[in-house]
């Protein structure tokens, strides 16, 4: 799923957009208001008064459109980071295994667990791999076959895989 198609993240952008629409929107109107009460030759209160008296409610309303604005654009990136795929390789469990290991407090974060292929990524890289040509079908097979024995592969993703070699088989002997 893609940043664009989490609704949270479509959200919180467009209100960060409209937060910052109407920041810009507030600012603008406090500085002609300001302008005006600066030139208007009627007014005979002093020039800080009036500065004062013009500016402070727009002052106001942008402090609030700005913590408002700080709050989405925080939850932005929160939603950002979350929604984020997180990369599933050896190399990084090992490395997360390390670390946990030297570092119990990291265990907490159960990070090996994170960056530990699925069984299902697995059988998707061992895919890649023989129809990129890196592997024989003989070695195809028996890798399927060692994965197919680990815990947690559905018999129906199981059936597949087969279904798929055989028939990836039976179209090149047709030649």
């Amino acid at each position: 799923m893609g940043l664009v198609d989490d609704s949270r993240v479509t959200v919180l952008l467009g209100g960060f957009l409209l937060s910052l629409l109407a920041l810009v929107g507030v600012t603008a109107l406090g500085a002609f208001a300001v302008l005006s009460a600066l030139l208007d030759p009627a007014a005979g209160a002093p020039v800080l008064v009036v500065l004062l008296q013009t500016a402070a409610p727009f002052v106001a309303v942008a402090a609030m459109l700005g913590v408002v604005s700080i709050l989405l654009l925080v939850g932005l990136a929160v939603a950002v980071v979350r929604s984020a795929s997180i990369p599933r390789d050896d190399r990084l469990a090992r490395l997360a295994r390390k670390v946990e290991r030297y570092y119990p407090d990291a265990r907490g974060l159960g990070l090996s667990d994170r960056f530990e292929p699925t069984t299902e990524d697995r059988i998707e890289e061992l895919k890649q791999q023989y129809v990129a040509g890196e592997i024989t079908e003989l070695e195809y097979e028996r890798r399927l076959q060692d994965l197919m024995g680990e815990e947690g592969v559905s018999d129906e993703r199981v059936r597949r895989e087969r279904d798929r070699t055989d028939r990836k088989r039976d179209r090149e002997f047709e030649w």
